[in-house]
């Protein structure tokens, strides 16, 4: 069996994909590679459900007590703009690390508005970066923001195929 892959290891993998005839070795292999993701949705009770990631973690989902719910967690949407807004820090972080900046501190405050009828998907977000540290450089921390706006980041990608997204940022020198 022959998968097609766009990772760097794509050479090596595509190789061993070929000799290995076991679909529950190969599908380990893509999970590994976080080319397929698993997740499991629990139903506590009323509208609560605990979320367990493939990687073992686990969060709470509830909603408002006006929408039936005890209030105990997130809203699955809240976790969708969470996801997008941990994202895109992680690239810009990221990036502006690989760059040598010396970063302290990256904060994005995110807003979002959503359609007024079902599906209430978002239909705008913004995101604001605060970004601490000694001597950045606004031209490079704009970089950072927009290659994770355009190329890197996934999930803020996905969200753009129904939302306007708009960003600026702020820079705080510390001593």
């Amino acid at each position: 069996m022959l998968i097609q892959l766009t990772s760097p290891v794509k050479h090596h993998l595509n190789i061993y994909l070929i000799a290995c005839n076991n679909i529950a070795n190969i599908a380990s292999i893509l999970i590994r590679l976080e080319l397929i993701m698993k997740a499991r949705i629990k139903w506590i009770e009323g509208v609560a459900f605990v979320g367990e990631t493939g990687s073992g973690h686990g969060v709470v989902m509830d909603g408002s007590v006006e929408g039936g719910g005890r209030n105990l967690g997130p809203r699955p949407m809240e976790m969708m703009l969470l996801g997008a807004g941990g994202c895109t820090s992680y690239d810009v972080v990221t990036i502006l690390k690989k760059a040598r900046a010396d970063i302290v501190d990256c904060v994005a405050d995110m807003s979002a508005e959503r359609a007024d009828t079902d599906p209430k998907v978002f239909t705008k977000i913004h995101l604001h970066f605060t970004v601490s540290g000694r001597k950045l450089k606004p031209e490079l921390v704009e970089r950072a923001i927009n290659l994770s706006a355009e190329k890197y980041c996934s999930a803020s990608i996905m969200l753009g195929k129904t939302a306007e997204i708009t960003h600026d940022f702020e820079i705080v020198e510390v001593p």
